[in-house]
């Protein structure tokens, strides 16, 4: 292995990488997929906020959701080319952003990531960069020296998680994972293009749990894999299907939640969020499809009644997030909205 420190994030006037390389090992892979009978929570629907538009509060494309730690959530746009900032229960704060190359500026910002700070880190994917802003959306500072695939690049990043165990990032359009520790510095980058154990096409989502262990999505490819936080391949699990416990495609997001569950958002053709534990063992799932002309595939979620206005189903999900408080909040793209689910025990109690 060899490891070079390296600077991303810099006020405007600079932008340094230098270069880590590290090596991947295989140890084999499986994919349990089986029903844990003992799950002891659901969800129950609780709220939700958006409509189609280019107004305070609307969306047209919105695609990541976030939380600072004064419980304000933050939701990304790919095409308005913006972020808004609303309050827990969906009230609209501010927006900031528009298309461009500018500072402040993003071309399909795509996943947003929250230091401990209240630092909000925005995946400007076709920008091929990071940009930092405070709270209230005010540009701090950027990392990325172009498009390419050298150490002080990126192509096409995707997504960013924050952990106590580093920053990580999806290189997309490389196919690596790039590792950063707290002050963004490079530290350890993995993968490859290519099918085997540690190696990607299109990895798209990332979350880390409470052992460090990191769990990778790839948008075309159904399932998970497992790395320790230096990169060492673990273990691979998921199938494709429909069932529960399998995954259609596209696959899109990743989060873990505080008890190291793990939800994973299925793709368009099979709109639903699928929880999983860490050894890839179905738990429980969020949503189905709903019709509402016709009321095809309308099913109450929680079954305390009445279904209205298609509450707790999804059109083409994207992004799925869990607040401190384990409410599980979805980008219902589809529906130009933001869905909140409460969990509750087996007895119906919140």
């Amino acid at each position: 292995m060899q490891r070079t420190v390296l600077v991303i994030f810099i006020f405007t006037s600079l932008t340094i990488f230098l270069a880590t390389i590290i090596t991947n090992s295989s140890t084999g892979s499986e994919s349990p997929q089986k029903k844990n009978e003992n799950t002891q929570i659901d969800y129950s629907f609780i709220r939700k906020w958006g409509s189609n538009g280019t107004g305070d509060g609307q969306f047209v494309r919105p695609h990541d959701i976030a939380f600072d730690s004064k419980g304000y959530v933050y939701v990304s746009d790919r095409e308005l080319d913006n972020i808004q900032k609303f309050t827990h229960n969906g009230k609209f704060v501010k927006n900031w952003g528009s298309k461009g190359t500018g500072d402040g500026q993003f071309n399909v910002p795509y996943s947003i990531g929250i230091d401990s700070k209240d630092k909000i880190y925005v995946v400007d994917r076709e920008n091929h960069r990071i940009q930092k802003f405070d709270a209230n959306g005010t540009f701090i500072a950027k990392g990325g020296n172009g498009r390419g695939n050298l150490d002080n690049q990126m192509n096409r990043p995707e997504d960013i998680v924050f952990s106590p165990f580093g920053i990580f990032v999806t290189d997309t359009g490389n196919d690596r994972i790039l590792k950063f520790n707290s002050s963004f510095i490079l530290v350890d980058k993995w993968g490859s293009k290519g099918t085997g154990d540690g190696q990607f096409i299109h990895p798209h989502a990332i979350d880390v749990d409470s052992k460090g262990k990191v769990y990778v999505g790839e948008l075309n490819k159904p399932g998970v894999q497992v790395f320790g936080n230096n990169g060492t391949f673990l273990k691979r699990w998921g199938s494709n299907g429909t069932g529960d416990g399998q995954l259609s495609l596209p696959q899109e997001h990743i989060a873990i939640d505080s008890q190291d569950r793990i939800y994973i958002v299925d793709g368009a053709s099979n709109p639903r969020v699928q929880i999983f534990d860490t050894n890839g063992h179905f738990l429980d799932k969020i949503g189905s499809p709903c019709k509402m002309s016709t009321r095809e595939g309308c099913i109450d979620p929680d079954g305390h009644g009445p279904l209205k206005k298609g509450d707790g189903q999804f059109s083409k999900p994207e992004h799925v997030s869990i607040d401190s408080q384990g409410n599980v909040y979805v980008v219902d793209r589809g529906n130009a909205r933001i869905q909140v689910f409460a969990p509750i025990n087996k007895e119906g109690n919140t």
